[in-house]
């Protein structure tokens, strides 16, 4: 009794056992493929729920950032500064003939970019 190469693999995959293979294999290949389906729909639903929260998060964020610009702007007036520093802190305008105007000199010499 001498078996060949090419029998070793008959006796390995006899018919019948093919057909129970194929019996398994065939419906583990689709719920596998109908996992990755769902997993994908379910992955893709989450990542559009947490776009929609971050563009609302980024709305409330700039509408935050308008309105602390606007009350930096005001903070920062002249108007403002001087009457706190009247008022707070008891300074007072100096006379004129003390007011030196210090004039910015133009540096031609280095190009700005």
């Amino acid at each position: 009794m001498t078996i060949g190469a090419g029998e070793i693999g008959a006796m390995v995959f006899s018919p019948r056992r093919r057909g129970s293979l194929r019996r398994v294999l065939i419906p583990l290949l689709i719920v596998t493929g109908l996992l990755l389906y769902v997993g994908g729909k379910v992955t893709i639903m989450r990542l559009g729920y947490r776009i929609e929260a971050l563009e609302r998060e980024k709305q409330e964020l700039e509408r935050a950032n308008r309105s602390l610009r606007i009350e930096a702007s005001s903070l920062a007036s002249p108007a403002r500064i001087e009457e706190i520093a009247i008022k707070r802190l008891g300074m007072v305008r100096p006379p004129k003939e003390n007011v030196v105007v210090v004039k910015r000199r133009v540096d031609t010499s280095s190009p700005r970019h």
